[in-house]
């Protein structure tokens, strides 16, 4: 095994790491840990290789927690009494500025920046073709993209730092970027990412971002800051490439990893390796014992009655994406899509997290061609993942009528994956949308908080106020 060390820098924080290589599932196994002097490294083009597989690696322990702030918050998903302890906060609406969850999210989105700045500057060192080395280049810039446009819809405006931090003292000078600033600087990335990175890998390459991902995220960045006339052709070019989407059943599952649905995921690896997922362990119902999975569960982002009731009589969806679990007077509607029987640990799961599947993309088209008035062309879109659903198309609705109906399933569609906080706070309907749910609220360990529109924000972490007291707080925080 080769060893070889990168410092990574975050913005709370001076993160010392390395990476180590390896020869199992993909290019993704790299996994950081230790330290050495920077300046002894990046001579190579293996150097710059070891330092992009370590952002990708830093994407695992994100997406493993990456539902309790795009979906647990919303009226798809719930607490139990044995998960209130870690996440009863963003199910009940009652975060704070010092809470645990914000403050891990916000660094680790930071690190996986700080990994692709390091690559984006040090990058030209090296002799190596001059493809690769744009490959590289799109690939961070399509990972730090993707963080910013986590960070922008968790918080807002959040500070830029768009190269390597080499003293601690830097990382407290950084004012909070403008909302659109930060968009701008994601459309930026992506842009050129697009331009220079392949369509498709083969062989050990496969999950490694795309020009199709670049493009596609684009696409949904645009979406979130109503651009609808930008988004349009960047989502058709996604559309084309889409080809018969893949029925549900096959999307999800041990041994289903980067299918033809899938634009782009977070790659595990089960074995030992420390490379796995928790999805089995977050989301079994806890009361479950070892009858679901060979692990016993915490019964994280649980559905609800409401996120159940909603699939239509004979979708085919339902049963592949929710199981149903009874225990005494409680019922748990758990995230049966992220779960295999034969998991074989806690942290062991070989499944991986889909961040970009081309039926969010089809969806995301259907809704850009009715919000610019061809609701006709948007139904045909919209029906693409009806009929592969088993359902009735939807003819001659109304621009307000197809908007309903496609809201309706992106919901279905997209359940357990983290996007429906993000969604209904983009579509202006999350108040409406949270209070009708805490009226209609199943609890299973206390109530609701306050709606209010504030909550379309998380606060910016207390810590990072402490140490960098040029950050303001988001509004009612």
């Amino acid at each position: 095994m080769k060893t070889k060390n990168i410092i990574i820098c975050s913005i709370s924080m001076l993160m010392l790491s390395m990476v180590i290589t390896s020869c199992k599932k993909s290019f993704v196994e790299l996994t950081p840990k230790g330290i050495i002097p920077v300046n002894t490294f990046y001579a190579t083009e293996i150097d710059i290789k070891s330092a992009l597989t370590g952002a990708y690696s830093s994407l695992r322990p994100i997406y493993n927690e990456q539902y309790g702030f795009g979906e647990l918050p919303s009226d798809n998903a719930q607490t139990y009494g044995e998960s209130e302890v870690l996440y009863g906060e963003q199910d009940k609406l009652t975060w704070t500025a010092v809470s645990t969850n914000l403050q891990n999210a916000w660094a680790r989105f930071y690190a996986t920046i700080s990994y692709a700045n390091i690559v984006l500057d040090h990058v030209n060192t090296p002799v190596m073709s001059a493809a690769n080395r744009n490959g590289y280049i799109g690939q961070a810039k399509f990972l730090r993209a993707l963080m910013y446009f986590n960070l922008v819809r968790m918080y807002g405006g959040v500070p830029l730092v768009l190269n390597e931090i080499t003293a601690e003292e830097q990382a407290y000078t950084y004012n909070r970027a403008s909302v659109q600033e930060v968009y701008a600087q994601i459309e930026k990335d992506l842009t050129e990412a697009a331009a220079v990175l392949p369509a498709s890998y083969t062989g050990q390459d496969i999950g490694r971002a795309t020009s199709i991902a670049a493009n596609a995220l684009l696409g949904k960045v645009l979406m979130f800051e109503k651009k609808f006339t930008q988004a349009e052709p960047v989502l058709a070019s996604v559309a084309a490439t889409a080809g018969t989407l893949l029925p549900y059943d096959q999307v999800f599952g041990l041994g289903k990893d980067n299918n033809k649905d899938i634009i782009f995921a977070v790659q595990y690896l089960g074995g030992g390796f420390g490379e796995g997922n928790t999805f089995a362990r977050s989301f079994v119902p806890q009361p479950s014992g070892t009858t679901i999975t060979a692990v016993t569960g915490n019964s994280n982002n649980s559905g609800t009655k409401d996120l159940y009731d909603t699939f239509e009589p004979g979708d085919n969806r339902l049963n592949t994406a929710i199981g149903v679990y009874s225990a005494g007077t409680l019922v748990y509607y758990y995230a049966k899509k992220f779960i295999y029987q034969s998991v074989g640990a806690n942290s062991e799961g070989d499944n991986d997290w889909p961040v970009l599947r081309y039926a969010d993309v089809i969806l995301l088209y259907a809704e850009v061609l009715n919000e610019n008035g061809k609701t006709n062309e948007a139904l045909t879109q919209l029906n693409l993942v009806r009929s592969r659903s088993n359902l009735a198309p939807k003819l001659g609705l109304s621009q307000t009528d197809a908007r309903t109906t496609i809201y309706h399933e992106r919901r279905v569609e997209l359940c357990f994956e983290g996007e429906r906080w993000f969604d209904l706070n983009r579509w202006g309907i999350m108040v409406a949308t949270m209070q009708a749910h805490k009226t209609n609220y199943v609890s299973a360990n206390g109530q609701i908080g306050n709606v209010v529109a504030t909550l379309a924000l998380y606060p910016i972490p207390q810590r990072e106020r402490q140490l960098n007291p040029k950050l303001t707080q988001n509004p009612g925080y």
